[in-house]
Formats: C-alpha cells, structure tokens, sequence
C-alpha cells in the first residue's frame, strides 16, 4: 500500500496519536534532562527542536518519538 493510498482519517488519527505521544514523552523526559520545544523561534512547522547532553537536534515527529523512546529506554547509557 503506498502512503498515497492511506485513507485520510488513519492518517490524522496517526498523526494525532503520535503528537500526543511526544508531549507525554517530553514531560516524562525532563528528568533525563530533555528540553523538547515546538514553540520557540528555532522550531519550523512540524519539527521539534530537541536539547540533550549539551547538544541541539532537530526532527520530525516521527523521530522525536523515536529518540525520546531511545532515551527514556535508557539506550543512552554506556
């Protein structure tokens, strides 16, 4: 199935979902020291600029899911 054919409803849904679930990570990854911002000046549409470790990234949804996830999962320890 190409993205194309996705109906529009599933993808809202999706994207609703995954917004959702970056603003419960975000919350939760303040402990681990992650600054999650999508209102500050250095944020375009639909990206999310991400502060860890002394370093700034910036990606979209999607990604931010993923490495907020790698890092509440504790991926990042040596």
């Amino acid at each position: 199935m190409s993205q194309s054919s996705v109906p529009p409803a599933l993808t809202s849904a999706f994207d609703e979902w995954v917004t959702a679930q970056i603003l419960k990570l975000s919350v939760d990854a303040l402990s681990a020291g992650v600054l999650t911002c999508t209102a500050c000046a250095e944020s375009t549409t639909g990206e999310y600029v991400i502060e860890y470790q002394g370093e700034t990234f910036r990606y979209l949804p999607e990604k931010t899911y993923a490495f907020l996830k790698f890092v509440m999962d504790g991926s990042t320890r040596s």
